[in-house]
């Protein structure tokens, strides 16, 4: 039997972690990958408690056959946890032939890991080369290291601890925003904890509908995520801001809609977001405008109707969840029966513009 050791902190397990697993499964047609979770990673520093780092890894790897978890080290006393001690304590129950995995950035440092030479001779060593890293190629030569070459995912736990990537199973999301993990506390410093609940909630229904309309749902979460992040920033800096940047639109918006663009700012400043889709469903959340794209239509749409709202918005949220773009058409009349019903405005030039394209001829059912 042939089996891969993948060691990692896993704070937290993402996407990444299970597409290189599965890449190297396949290509050294191994049976199994056992997650060795590390406790006390020599070059890293944990960001939860190690209970919360095992349950979001068993949580992922919930349904997948071919996986296994080792706690080899998770229950071990030591204060250092060194690899050549795990993979003897492994192989004292286990006579498969065993691939240790690891990623570039590990091969550079092969030169100072504990007892190498004799690690090399219980284990194959096995590494996946990974976005924007250097092979180390004399590392590679002097311990006998396979190399795989394979385009992988450039996640890393790292971006979505900051806000960058939200590509990790849905559920191990849903384990973080509970245990008020990682981006949570992020969210928090930016909004009061009605304002948070709200987007944590817009967030989930929004990863529903991209899934639903076969859409990235990584992708609509963090545009979600971030879409009311800088709502409660002092209003001057808003204003600034808008009449700035915005010159034709300051006089034009009710400044309460301010927000939309400063947070797409605060996105794309302070979070690194790239993504033009992300940063305009941000940018146009509460207007809308003409020619909207489809994640812009999931984030307007989805911060209209979450269920927090305290209507019952179910059959919106269905027919969104059918067809986006017919959803988001009945989601927009809706909201201006909404303001109509209660006698106020909702004129301003972008959702003006929004309500001429999409309500006015037949443009929308094409688009």
């Amino acid at each position: 039997m042939r089996k891969i050791i993948f060691g990692g902190s896993f704070d937290p397990i993402h996407n990444g972690h299970l597409q290189i697993a599965k890449k190297a499964k396949d290509i050294l047609k191994a049976d199994k990958v056992i997650f060795l979770i590390a406790k006390h990673p020599r070059w890293k520093d944990v960001k939860s408690e190690d209970n919360h780092r095992l349950e979001m890894l068993k949580i992922a790897l919930k349904g997948i056959s071919w996986a296994e978890i080792s706690l080899v080290e998770y229950n071990s006393q030591a204060d250092v946890n060194y690899t050549y001690d795990s993979i003897l304590k492994i192989k004292e129950n286990d006579d498969s032939k065993l691939y240790f995995l690891l990623g570039s950035d590990q091969l550079e440092l092969l030169d100072k890991w504990y007892e190498i030479d004799n690690l090399t001779r219980l284990v194959q060593l096995v590494c996946i080369s990974r976005p924007n890293f250097l092979i180390n190629r004399e590392n590679l030569e002097k311990y006998h290291v396979e190399l795989i070459e394979e385009e992988i995912s450039p996640m890393s736990s790292t971006a979505l601890r900051n806000l960058n990537n939200m590509d990790c199973p849905k559920e191990v999301l849903d384990y973080i925003v509970e245990n008020k993990l990682y981006f949570y506390n992020t969210l928090s410093s930016y909004m009061t904890e009605k304002r948070l609940n709200h987007t944590l909630s817009v967030s989930s229904l929004a990863y529903d509908i991209a899934i639903s309309n076969h859409i990235d749902g990584h992708k609509a979460y963090l545009s979600a995520l971030l879409h009311d992040i800088g709502k409660e920033i002092d209003f001057n800096l808003q204003y600034q801001y808008v009449k700035d940047n915005y010159p034709s639109l300051v006089d034009s918006i009710p400044r309460v809609l301010y927000h939309q663009f400063y947070s797409e700012k605060i996105a794309r400043e302070t979070f690194k977001i790239k993504d033009q889709e992300i940063l305009d469903s941000i940018k146009y959340h509460a207007t809308g405008r003409e020619n909207m794209g489809v994640y812009e239509k999931i984030v307007y749409a989805s911060d209209k109707i979450e269920p927090t709202r305290g209507y019952d918005s179910s059959s919106l949220i269905e027919e969104c969840k059918k067809d986006i773009n017919t959803g988001f058409i009945d989601v927009l009349k809706e909201n201006i029966k909404f303001f109509e019903q209660t006698n106020k405005s909702y004129h301003n030039k972008l959702t003006d513009q929004c309500i001429k394209y999409y309500l006015e001829g037949d443009k929308h059912e094409s688009n």
